[in-house]
């Protein structure tokens, strides 16, 4: 079990999912009112989370946010798979979870 909470679109809350739990929740999402998590960490820690966008036939949009709004990324990912890998190596807390993927700064209104 990963020390995390996924939140979905459709209002379900996942407390402490499974490798195979959070895989499946981001392999699912795509479809309307199914398309983004939320994930953050137990115990929460204020704006710090990852999540990950998915609209049918289009990319996938990972972010991560690690403090204040300068410490807010994304990367576009075209396959599930890496963005299950990212969001676990994250849970996990493993060092350099992100290395590898060419994130940019996020710019929020």
């Amino acid at each position: 079990m990963l020390e995390i909470t996924v939140r979905t679109e459709n209002d379900e809350t996942h407390p402490r999912p499974g490798v195979e739990a959070l895989a499946g929740l981001v392999r699912r999402i795509g479809a309307k009112r199914d398309r983004f998590l939320v994930v953050e960490r137990r115990p929460d820690e204020p704006d710090v989370y990852v999540q990950v966008w998915h609209e049918e036939g289009e990319n996938y949009t990972l972010e991560y946010r690690d403090g204040g709004p300068d410490k807010h990324f994304q990367v576009l990912l075209d396959d599930p798979e890496p963005v299950i890998t990212a969001m676990t190596a994250w849970a996990r807390r493993e060092p350099g979870w992100g290395e590898g993927h060419a994130w940019e700064a996020l710019e929020l209104p």
